[in-house]
């Protein structure tokens, strides 16, 4: 009986404590995240009368692209904007890395090198193929023709959003609402027509969607670049596909083998497929991206045969423009080498149609020229499948 009791009371004791140091751990968490909490609330607070200064200046200015609301954007809307974006990455559990890793990952990701000696704080990355090479630092908020990107060194990328549309402005400062009452009239004295520009109050909603979209645009981008976290890059596979095409398809990152076969199985015809083999780097330099082919070998079976089809009917060469015919060479020979070792691997069978169409003697003279590229069996693949099979005239 005395025994049962002490039970109880050991029982009991092992209760109060556990429901005890419950409390208190709750208790410290919750401390923990009202300090989080008070902390980024103080981040946007020490930064009000700037954030709003700027707000004011955009908001009196409109959100029309055409009849230029964007034109007097400069460093300081960047700067405000910066400052918003910090605080919503802090919020959402970003890490900001160590500047090496930052910097590292730049240059792998886009081929830029970030100077730490320089006085700018930003890079701008150009995101249209044509214009990647083009390092001027502007300060242009996004648009149709100016989807650049920016690099906040040392911390994160974003692109250079108009406040109104990564804050909810009418709820944190009500009274720049004043600032868009009147409307914004434009004159066109040529053809003496007059025209109402576009304004941040005509489409709320739309607004509230875009700003929602930025917001986990900007989240999700850094979080799967610099935090390596795999659910942003699910989530940018189904909300940002261009994005992370171009990454791919316009600076040739190639390191990540799951985003490399998301986009392969995206760009499996002639015109973009090419995209994906080189890259031209801004001093000229081709890179040919034989990852490619590793994505493709390690795949399923299903993808195997889906990628072993298209290689069998794509009829040309990669398409490579502007260049010495040793550089074209190279690609095309590199090219033919991993699609034939591609091919041979899932059937011995295979009726070779790619080295026929570089059987050629400028080919082979270039190719031992180069020393067959430092493959050890190319020379051998060369020789046995020239003649082979049917090349298709080039």
């Amino acid at each position: 009986m005395i025994k049962n009791e002490k039970s109880k009371l050991t029982k009991l004791g092992i209760l109060i404590f556990v429901l005890i140091y419950g409390c208190a751990k709750k208790k410290e968490e919750n401390i923990q995240n009202e300090n989080k909490i008070n902390k980024e609330t103080m981040l946007y607070n020490d930064n009000n009368d700037k954030i709003k200064s700027i707000l004011i200046k955009q908001v009196d200015s409109g959100s029309d692209e055409v009849y230029g609301s964007f034109q007097d954007y400069n460093k300081d809307d960047l700067d405000a904007l910066v400052i918003v974006a910090q605080s919503i990455l802090k919020s959402s559990g970003y890490k900001i890395v160590d500047n090496k890793n930052f910097n590292d990952i730049v240059k792998k990701v886009f081929g830029r090198i970030i100077d730490d000696h320089s006085i700018n704080e930003y890079l701008k990355i150009e995101t249209f193929a044509e214009n990647k090479c083009d390092k001027s630092l502007q300060y242009y908020p996004y648009a149709a023709d100016a989807q650049y990107l920016y690099v906040v060194k040392g911390k994160f990328i974003t692109n250079f959003y108009p406040l109104p549309t990564i804050i909810d402005y009418l709820k944190l400062f009500p009274d720049v609402s004043k600032f868009e009452k009147e409307d914004i009239i434009i004159e066109d004295k040529i053809e003496n027509v007059k025209t109402k520009a576009s304004q941040w109050k005509d489409d709320l909603q739309y607004l509230a969607q875009t700003r929602e979209k930025n917001i986990q645009i900007l989240i999700n981008r850094n979080k799967y670049l610099f935090n390596d976290n795999k659910a942003s890059l699910v989530w940018l596979k189904f909300n940002d596909q261009v994005f992370l095409e171009s990454l791919v398809k316009i600076f040739g990152y190639v390191q990540d083998k799951d985003l490399l076969k998301w986009v392969l199985d995206r760009n499996l015809n002639d015109d973009e497929f090419d995209k994906l083999l080189f890259t031209k780097t801004c001093d000229n330099k081709y890179i040919f991206h034989k990852e490619i082919f590793e994505v493709m070998t390690k795949a399923d079976t299903k993808s195997k045969e889906k990628y072993l089809l298209y290689l069998r009917g794509k009829t040309e060469l990669p398409k490579v423009e502007d260049t010495s015919f040793s550089d074209t060479a190279r690609i095309y020979g590199l090219y033919c080498y991993y699609a034939t070792k591609f091919t041979q691997s899932i059937d011995k069978g295979y009726v070779y149609t790619f080295f026929p169409k570089l059987n050629d003697e400028k080919f082979e003279e270039e190719f031992k020229r180069s020393n067959y590229y430092n493959i050890p069996d190319f020379k051998k693949l060369f020789d046995d499948t020239k003649n082979g099979g049917i090349g298709l005239p080039m």
